[in-house]
């Protein structure tokens, strides 16, 4: 019988490892915070804060719209969609949120028209700031403070004359 063919493992020859210093964890640094961002002496939240859907305002624009797609009226599913995106500075606010199912709110981030048609419909029932929030209005000289108080009591007019601009133009057609 002929080995010379057969497999014959062997462990292969060990080093042996040098006592080397191991190299010293490098100490992180905590992150620097970013400085808020003020305006005439009040701290305006961060983006991210600001475009976030709190639970107040996801059960106000439930109210206002009911609990069902706006497009189909499917009760299934429904998700909170951001008419103006946050990535183009809309807030959480209900005035910016529609309640749409999973296709309609897919559709809303893939047909440029179905989503300027959104807008359209919001800004002729709500006005032109519906996207913003009490500090937008601040900040572009609208309020005189950033209470909730003047924020509605804005937005409310704002509603009215939208309300009065819809009715002149369907009378004159």
């Amino acid at each position: 019988m002929n080995l010379s063919h057969e497999f014959h493992p062997a462990p292969k020859p060990t080093k042996q490892r040098k006592d080397k210093p191991k190299p010293k964890l490098k100490v992180k640094k905590p992150k620097k915070r970013k400085k808020p961002q003020t305006y005439k002496g009040r701290v305006i939240p961060s983006r991210k804060a600001r475009g976030s859907v709190s639970k107040r305002e996801y059960t106000r624009m439930i109210e206002e719209f009911g609990n069902a797609c706006l497009v189909c009226g499917s009760t299934y599913n429904i998700e909170a969609h951001h008419v103006r995106f946050r990535s183009q500075g809309g807030r959480g606010k209900w005035r910016n949120l529609a309640p749409l199912c999973k296709i309609h709110h897919q559709l809303a981030h893939q047909d440029r028209d179905f989503a300027d048609w959104l807008r359209q419909e919001r800004e002729a029932r709500y006005g032109s700031w519906y996207w913003a929030d009490e500090y937008d209005l601040f900040q572009a000289g609208l309020i005189p403070n950033t209470t909730k108080e003047a924020f509605e009591k804005y937005m409310e007019g704002e509603e009215e004359r939208a309300r009065l601009a819809r009715v002149a133009t369907e009378n004159h057609s």
